[in-house]
This record gives structure tokens, sequence and C-alpha cells, in this order.
């Protein structure tokens, strides 16, 4: 009997055990908001992190916000060098053995300063006037990307020395202030983090694995702040990589020996791009123009953004995406669980970093799976399922 069943099962697919032997390219992506190495060594902050990705399916993840992990940061109590993201595959209980790994440190807190031998922590506001005044961050390697993947990557192609006025060299870099105040910087890179291609092969075939966290379109009351268009332009790098083109004449220094996409070549891109596609943001026009050659993996996509509390106004917003070429798209989605739906918590269980602050309804019932993931991150996870065209 058992036999015939495990037939069956293989007939029609149907089996939830057998879930992850359906063949297809699955992809996860995921701001899993400031982890650092002191978070990832610590099994309380990482339950709800863990619980949302050991709901997901994927043979591709790639996380942004990951520390990229260096000695002597944040202070001497650490001393491994870019090891988080195996961490991170380690304590999924995934074969690392079998992943390849992309992980690189990002230019976020490059320029950070320390404060009596060691880095902040905490984004207080001492630990600003010490952070990277021109990329951000409060230590080295803040808020980079991992990508890790079970098919082999042949090759990786890492892009964040690229000064912004030698992409875009009509930009007008004295208009601008930095954190301080100060000018900005005219060796100031284009990328505040950093921009990869990790071309995978799968199923013979290579794919381009393109992960991007842009500078976010946004002020945080700095009236000069250079983010609007940076983002605008970092997202014109990647519009001009995927396509050759863009709305400026690009003509790149060749000692950098970065060259765009062929026509045919296939890929997927994603990452938090930082603006919405329904604001007027400069980025999000260049968004709008990259979805119309790149299809998106959802039609009119909701928001993957919200705060982490449970207020009734919880400023929801699009700012991630999935998009690709070159591929059939089986199935997609935002991982965003209802809130009254699966196993409930009450109000007086739910975890003091999601509790309202404000105006709320009390609810008699906490998805305690959305409970997890709004501890463990102020983004949604994003995901889809390919198989070849």
């Amino acid at each position: 009997m058992r036999n015939i069943f495990f037939a069956l099962c293989i007939l029609f697919m149907g089996c939830s055990h057998l879930k992850n032997e359906e063949p297809g390219l699955k992809v996860v992506h995921w701001n899993i908001k400031e982890l650092s190495s002191k978070k990832l060594n610590s099994p309380e902050k990482m339950k709800p992190i863990l619980n949302v990705l050991e709901n997901l399916e994927f043979n591709v993840l790639s996380v942004n916000e990951i520390q990229f992990d260096l000695p002597g940061v944040p202070s001497h109590k650490y001393q491994s060098f870019g090891k988080n993201a195996e961490k991170l595959g380690k304590l999924l209980k995934k074969d690392t053995d079998s992943m390849a790994i992309s992980f690189n440190q990002a230019n976020t807190g490059k320029r950070a300063r320390k404060y009596k031998g060691h880095y902040f922590t905490q984004n207080t506001s001492k630990a600003r006037k010490h952070a990277d005044p021109q990329n951000y961050g409060i230590f080295p390697g803040q808020y980079s990307t991992a990508l890790l993947s079970y098919f082999p990557i042949k090759e990786e192609i890492t892009i964040k020395d690229l000064k912004w006025s030698e992409f875009n060299k009509d930009i007008k870099l004295s208009k601008f202030k930095d954190i301080l105040g100060k000018e900005v910087n005219k060796d100031i890179e284009l990328f505040d983090k950093s921009f990869t291609d990790s071309i995978i092969e799968y199923e013979n075939k290579e794919i381009h694995i393109i992960t991007l966290h842009a500078v976010p379109a946004y002020h945080f009351g700095n009236k000069k702040t250079p983010n609007y268009e940076r983002n605008r332009d970092q997202l014109r790098f990647l519009e001009w990589y995927l396509t050759g083109g863009s709305d400026i004449k690009v003509n790149i220094p060749q000692k950098y020996k970065i060259k765009h996409l062929n026509e045919n070549d296939r890929y997927i891109i994603m990452g938090d791009f930082n603006t919405s596609i329904y604001a007027d943001n400069p980025g999000s026009k260049v968004l709008k123009r990259i979805f119309k050659t790149s299809n998106l993996w959802i039609n009119k996509p909701g928001h993957t953004h919200e705060n982490q509390t449970f207020d009734d106004k919880n400023n929801p917003i699009l700012l991630d995406y999935i998009a690709f070429k070159g591929l059939k798209l089986v199935s997609s989605g935002i991982y965003r669980p209802k809130i009254n739906e699966g196993a409930c918590m009450e109000f007086s269980e739910l975890p003091k970093a999601v509790r309202p602050r404000s105006k709320f309804t009390k609810r008699d019932c906490y998805n305690e799976d959305l409970v997890y993931l709004k501890e463990a991150s102020d983004h949604f996870p994003i995901w889809a399922k390919f198989k070849l065209d």
C-alpha cells in the first residue's frame, strides 16, 4: 500500500511532503531589517526570521540588509570575515556545502568612524554624527546583499567603485549636502551599497541573477539630499545594464570593464529599489521604463513595506521588486499572511516590538505567522517560480 501511495503522489504531485521535489527555479527576495552579526548570533532575535523563511520554498535566496562581517566590526569580539551569509544558510539547516554564495561588502558605512575603540550599533543621534556621511551606515559592511543559490554561480560581477560622476557626467554634485551638512565629495560612488550580477547555470542555461539595494528615495530631513537623484541614477544604471540604453548618454570608463547584457540574455532582477512605481519620484519614472522591457513578477503589485506595529495606519508602500526576461513565470506572490487566519495570538500575547503605538483596532486574532513577520522586518518577502521559456 505504501508503494502505491508513493506512486500516486509522484503521478499527481499532490503530496505536501514532496513539495520541495517539484522542479523549477524558485526565487525569494527579502530585505531582512538590519540582519547584523549580533542578530545572527542571537537565537531569540533569529527565531521570527527563521520562522518566516521556513514557510517559503526557494532554491535561490536574495537577502538585503545583511551585515558583511569584518574582523573588529563593530568591536573586537567579532573576528569572522564574510561568513554571515553562510551562517544564515546553516541556521536554516541548509546544506551550505552544496550552495553557491555571492556575498560582498557594501559601501555602506565604510567611512563610519569609531567611538572609544568601537563602532556604534544603535542608530542614535550620537551614532549618526559618526556615520558614513556619503553612503550612510554606522559601521563598515552594514546593509550588504547576499545571494544563496543551489545552482552553480559561473561568474560574479560586483559593481561598487564606479563614481557617480563617471556614470552621469552632467550631475552637479555641488548642489547637494551630506548628512553632516557638508558638500558631497566629488568622488562619491554611484552605489551607496553595491550592484551584483551572479550568473547561475540552470538546466544547462545561463541566467543572470541581478541583485540591488538602492538608496532610499527619501530626504530624512535633509532638504539638499542627493538621495532622489542618486536613486534615479542607480536605477538608470540598472536600465542601461539590462538594455544598453537609458535617457542619458552612458559612457563608462574602460578601466571598469563593465558591459551591459546582450539582447537575448535571460535574467532575473530583484531587490529593494526603494521607490514605488506608483510615486512621482525621479527613480519611479525609470522603474516604469524598466518594466516595459522586463516582466514584473506580479501584475500591479501591492505594498511590500509597512511599519512593524499593528497600528491602523502603517504607511504601506511598494519598494521591493522581482522582474525577469527570457523565462516563463509559473507562480508568484508577496508573503503577507492575513491577520485573521492561521494560528491566533491574543492581543496580550503580542511582542512589545509589534504592539500598536497610536490609533488601533483591537482584534480577537493576530495571525502568529504575521506576528513573526512583523517582528522580523518591515519588508515582506517576495517570491516567484520560473521555468525555461
